[in-house]
């Protein structure tokens, strides 16, 4: 239990969120749904092959979570099965526990949870199934309005134009060109400068210091 909540804890930490306003209304939309992060979990803890002595997998990237499990489906199981919300599970006691506990509600519902969180949106959850592993892809909802992802090699004269005409500046580009004649910048700089809510601003900061970009 102490596992499962450090491991929630630690991606709810980083689910950033996006802010639009609509008319007089500010919506607020999270990376991931939170109904989907916390059931791809728990599918990962109740349903995994503990007789396999690897690790379940949880790797975050700037646009997708994979949760990747230990085990693959029960014999006589397929995928079209689990999402008709058929559930045989591999470890009963384990899942009698999480259900004493309210964190499952009903058994063979997850898969439905998590693919009713997206509803509506382009970006769908995704399933891949080995003989010995499950694997859960939740897509990042706001990754479509990240912009200006490259490498430091591209990064070249700030001031620079092409065939005559003003470059096009990137995200990047633009905070290095304002700490340069600034000579330091703030993510509230930053939130000025590109228009950004707080959280894509933190994206952008993480973005170049893993990259090491600086003046």
């Amino acid at each position: 239990m102490q596992q499962m909540n450090e491991v929630y804890d630690f991606i709810d930490f980083r689910n950033q969120t996006r802010a639009t306003i609509e008319r007089l209304l500010r919506i607020d939309v999270r990376d991931y749904p939170e109904i989907a992060v916390r059931e791809a979990l728990l599918n990962l803890l109740v349903h995994r092959d503990y007789s396999f002595s690897a690790s379940a997998l949880i790797s975050i990237y700037t646009d997708r979570i994979e949760f990747v499990s230990i085990g693959g489906l029960m014999p006589g199981i397929d995928l079209e099965d689990i999402m008709a919300g058929i559930s045989v599970c591999r470890n009963q006691n384990l899942a009698n526990v999480f259900y004493r506990l309210h964190l499952i509600e009903a058994y063979g519902t997850g898969m439905g949870k998590i693919m009713r969180a997206y509803e509506g949106m382009e970006e769908k959850p995704s399933i891949e199934i080995t003989r010995n592993a499950f694997k859960i892809i939740l897509p990042n909802i706001n990754a479509k309005y990240e912009t200006g992802k490259f490498s430091a090699s591209k990064v070249k004269s700030i001031t620079s134009s092409v065939a005559g005409a003003e470059k096009v500046l990137s995200d990047e580009e633009r905070v290095l060109e304002y700490a340069r004649s600034h000579g330091a910048i703030t993510r509230n700089d930053v939130i000025e400068l590109l228009k950004v809510s707080t959280s894509t601003a933190s994206r952008v900061i993480r973005r170049m210091v893993k990259s090491n970009l600086h003046y």
